[in-house]
């Protein structure tokens, strides 16, 4: 990953502000400059409210206009932010994300943005800040490992600085964010990398040294261990590949030890081949993001660390490889599960669900105070919410309002589905404790969810299916094409505010 830009915010008049660019945004058709900011233009020779006057900049949402001035600030961009009565934190989010690319790729190396310029009545300073520093972040976001074509002559930022009117500090508030948005930016590098380097013992070794620059407890088990732990659903599924099996345990203790943990438990399918049912092109192809889960949950333990949270965490991550090859599990078989309940298997591209029974199942052995689970496990999530939202289901009131919260406050969209008990009635099993999926293939999100359930005990759980939303094929605002970071923003809000 590239060196992220480093973040400041100062207290200085804004003729002072020195660097490439300075930001100052407009609401549309409202161009009446604050006192500082008139200032900023007498000091200029009215640069900006002839600009504005003798050019088509209205304010529009997206809109960006350079005035070159070459003094202490090389050039002033204008940057629309539409009307302001639809203005928001996504829309600020996304401005500042959209017009940090544009400036690094105009070889820009410094800017400022002027706080006061891009707020309204409905956030305080500290919201903005925050957003502002991780949005300009993860916009600024590019995977280039594996270009080889002009590599001195990549283009970077390497300053931002938030100018604001205020006394108040923001140090944490940069803090915080700057830790996030690596967590997330690090969750789409590994994400990205391709599935013959990003094998199950490649991801075990990562997260180990993880762990130890984050003074995380970490413990891998590998195949023969995962085999005599009686672990029926993960070896079944991992036994078809060449790349062996890893099993992750990350601990992270902010808080007395006696305090219940939260386990997190990610889905960590380093490649999905769909096994003996092939999946078919094109959705054969970017299925390295199978592993986004447990990727997620990794870097959601190392920020935590990095942040000292006040909670403690258990993070469990099964990885392997669903692949082809005459030891491969088969429709029909009956696996037996960590918890000694019997599965039988109807297709075998719905493994995710299986190596997550066993790892469920071990996570509520180790007597949390809640479990969530992160998981690309169906292609149903396109059908519920499309690209723009994760949808969840949980088994608990509080948790399911915690991630609500989480929600609005980190951006990351989600939506709440039932846990009916006549979903249930879908996976019983004529020979079989349960089946892993229905035979109509109705409400499979639903399904998913019903039969993860099974393995949690009465422990307050959510599942959360990222199976869409772990991807991006745009390359606008926030996001960058490819691997998203999907709940890294979600999860690190609402366990900043666990209680």
């Amino acid at each position: 990953m590239n060196a992220a830009p480093s973040v400041r915010a100062l207290k200085i008049e804004l003729i002072k502000a020195k660097g490439d660019a300075l930001l100052i945004g407009f609401f549309k058709e409202k161009f009446s400059l604050s006192s500082e900011l008139k200032k900023l233009d007498n000091g200029h020779g009215n640069i900006i409210g002839s600009f504005i006057k003798n050019s088509n900049f209205k304010g529009e949402k997206g809109e960006v206009k350079t005035i070159f001035v070459n003094k202490n600030i090389k050039n002033i961009v204008l940057v629309g932010l539409g009307e302001e009565e639809k203005y928001n934190l996504d829309a600020l989010s996304n401005a500042v994300a959209d017009v940090s690319k544009k400036l690094r790729d105009n070889s820009t190396e410094s800017f400022s943005l002027y706080l006061e310029s891009f707020k309204n009545s409905k956030f305080n300073d500290e919201e903005l800040v925050e957003k502002i520093t991780l949005s300009s972040l993860m916009g600024l976001y590019k995977f280039t490992e594996y270009k080889t074509k002009d590599k001195n002559n990549k283009k970077y930022i390497k300053q931002i600085t938030i100018i604001t009117n205020s006394d108040k500090k923001f140090d944490n508030h940069i803090k915080y964010s700057s830790v996030v948005a690596d967590a997330v930016n690090k969750t789409r590098d590994l994400v990205n990398t391709p599935p013959n380097v990003a094998t199950p013992e490649y991801v075990a070794n990562y997260a180990k040294d993880l762990a130890r620059k984050s003074n995380l407890k970490c413990a891998v088990f590998d195949e023969k261990q995962i085999a005599r732990m009686k672990m029926g659903c993960f070896m079944g599924v991992a036994q078809g590949s060449v790349n062996k099996p890893r099993f992750v345990v990350l601990e992270y203790y902010g808080t007395d030890k006696k305090q219940k943990p939260i386990a997190i438990v990610g889905k960590g399918i380093t490649f999905d081949s769909g096994g003996l049912n092939v999946k078919p092109y094109p959705f054969i192809l970017n299925m390295k993001d199978d592993k986004g889960g447990a990727i997620a949950a990794m870097h959601i333990a190392e920020a935590s660390a990095r942040l000292k949270l006040p909670i403690n965490l258990v993070v469990v991550t099964p990885l392997c490889e669903n692949m082809i090859d005459a030891a491969s599990y088969r429709p029909d078989d009956v696996l037996t599960a960590y918890n000694k309940m019997t599965v039988e298997i109807r297709n075998t591209d719905a493994e995710g669900r299986l190596v997550l029974a066993d790892a469920l199942a071990y996570a509520a052995e180790q007597k949390p105070q809640a479990i969530i689970d992160i998981a690309t496990l169906t292609g149903a999530s396109m059908i519920v919410l499309g690209y723009v939202g994760t949808p969840f289901l949980s088994t608990d009131e509080k948790i399911a309002e915690k991630i609500k919260d989480a929600s609005k406050k980190s951006l990351e969209k989600v939506w709440e589905l039932p846990l009916w008990q006549e979903y249930e009635e879908s996976i019983k099993s004529d020979i079989a404790d349960v089946k892993h999926i229905s035979d109509d293939g109705d409400a499979g999100v639903i399904i998913g969810a019903t039969f993860l359930k099974n393995f949690v005990n009465d422990i307050p759980w959510a599942h959360i299916d990222i199976g869409t939303t772990v991807w991006s094929k745009v390359d606008k605002g926030i996001l960058t094409k490819g691997a998203t970071g999907a709940t890294v923003r979600l999860l690190m809000e609402m366990l900043r505010e666990w209680k």
